[in-house]
C-alpha cells in the first residue's frame, strides 16, 4: 500500500508565495500581460464547458502539441513570457535550487497505481 502524501494543485501552486515579501513588484508589458490573460482565458473557456471535453480525443485536440494549440501557447507564456519578469534572485532559488517553491510531496497525479 502506497502511504506517499500527495498534494492538492492549489498545495502545489501556492507553496513558498508567502516568502515573497507583499511589497516587491515588477514591471510588466501590457502586451505580454494580454497574451498570458488571453491564453489563460482560452483555457477557462474551454474547460469551464464540460460538453467541450466529453472524449479524451476532445481535450487532446485542444491541448495541442509544443508546436502547436493550447500547450503551445502555455509554454510561450511560461518559457519566453514570464520567465523573463523573474527576478535574479527567485530565479535562483526557484529554479535552480528548486527548494523555496518546490512542495517537498508531489501532486497528486503524480499517483502510482494502488
Amino acid at each position: 500500500m502506497n502511504m506517499k502524501k500527495y498534494t492538492t494543485i492549489e498545495e502545489q501552486i501556492e507553496y513558498g508565495l508567502e516568502t515573497i515579501e507583499s511589497e516587491r513588484k515588477i514591471e510588466l508589458s501590457l502586451q505580454d500581460l494580454i497574451y498570458v490573460f488571453q491564453t489563460i482565458g482560452e483555457y477557462i473557456r474551454f474547460f469551464h464547458q464540460p460538453l467541450h471535453y466529453k472524449k479524451l480525443k476532445d481535450v487532446n485536440e485542444f491541448l495541442g502539441t509544443v508546436d502547436k494549440g493550447a500547450l503551445s501557447a502555455l509554454n510561450k507564456c511560461y518559457y519566453d513570457i514570464l520567465r523573463k519578469y523573474i527576478t535574479e534572485d527567485i530565479e535562483e532559488e526557484a529554479f535552480e535550487n528548486g527548494e523555496r517553491f518546490e512542495y517537498p510531496n508531489p501532486p497528486y497525479y503524480n499517483k502510482e497505481d494502488d
